[in-house]
């Protein structure tokens, strides 16, 4: 396939992803659109179950749960999700991390960023422990010890789907009489959300999902599946060393050295080449070996 072929079938995939990622992970689990009326959140019964990527349940038309925010509420009470652990669990074991590839909006919105044209840089690869400090220091210790959901009060998306979206609309709450957001009480820490997010924003332009790769709790939980998940990606034949699949990979993969690495967000880019095929159930060998083989027999 020659670069002209690869850049359509790309934008082929991209179109198919896009459409998957706004109905599944951004309009169905934000359809309350009665809050134009209320003036509130809802609060029923659909509230109680968790979508499998980011939600911000203060969206004013979420209608399900954050999965993050659950754990944090949890861990607040002392008490173990197991629920949502579950369901986390299940996910993962079947489909590894694609949520971060085909129902994440955020991981979108990075994507979609990414394509303005600027200088590019790569994130030093240390950086990407950051996401398991995210998720213990911010999504369960501090919350178990403070009683307060901190890796929400600064979760870039929820600042963008939430935060920003109630401070600039405000509305008077019919039941009080009172605006659903009283002067005076927007103070340091929505100036620090928002500082993140701007900061983010602003990284997107320049390197491939940045808040994937460096902050993301619920990322770092589903990378634990990749190596054991039912899904899984295969190299297979002999690899000429193109690195066209780190070139189209979102998060900077060698995929042909580590084809089920926990970073690989199962966006299926890499498939575009030849050598890299989905495979379901366990593999005989990694793809290194594969490599290996492949060259000896060449």
């Amino acid at each position: 396939m020659n670069r002209k072929q690869l850049y359509k079938a790309r934008a082929l995939l991209r179109n198919i992803r896009s459409p998957f990622v706004a109905i599944f992970g951004l309009i169905l689990p934000n359809s309350y659109f009665s809050v134009i009326s209320t003036k509130e959140i809802y609060s029923g019964p659909l509230k109680q179950v968790c979508v499998p990527g980011l939600n911000c349940h203060a969206c004013p038309t979420a209608m399900m749960a954050c999965p993050m925010g659950m754990i944090q509420q949890f861990a607040a009470v002392h008490k173990f999700p197991f629920a949502v652990a579950g369901f986390l669990g299940i996910i993962g074991i079947v489909f590894g991390r694609s949520v971060c590839g085909w129902l994440c909006p955020f991981g979108w919105v990075q994507d979609q960023i990414y394509r303005i044209k600027s200088k590019k840089f790569k994130i030093p690869t240390y950086l990407k422990y950051g996401k398991y400090f995210s998720l213990v220091i911010l999504a369960l210790i501090l919350p178990y010890f403070t009683e307060a959901n901190w890796f929400s009060r600064i979760c870039p998306w929820g600042t963008l789907i939430a935060g920003v979206p109630w401070v600039i609309w405000n509305p008077v709450n019919p039941m009080n009489a009172l605006p659903v957001i009283e002067p005076g009480s927007v103070g340091w820490l929505y100036v620090m959300k928002v500082s993140i997010l701007v900061i983010f924003l602003a990284l997107f332009v320049f390197t491939r999902r940045p808040f994937c790769r460096t902050l993301c709790p619920l990322g770092a939980i589903y990378s634990q599946f990749n190596k054991i998940s039912f899904m899984r990606l295969e190299v297979t034949g002999k690899c000429v060393g193109c690195d066209m699949c780190v070139d189209l990979c979102p998060v900077e993969i060698s995929v042909a050295d580590d084809p089920n690495s926990p970073d690989c967000i199962r966006c299926l880019n890499c498939t575009l080449c030849n050598n890299v095929h989905v495979r379901w159930g366990p593999t005989l060998e990694s793809g290194s070996k594969q490599i290996v083989a492949a060259s000896s027999k060449g």
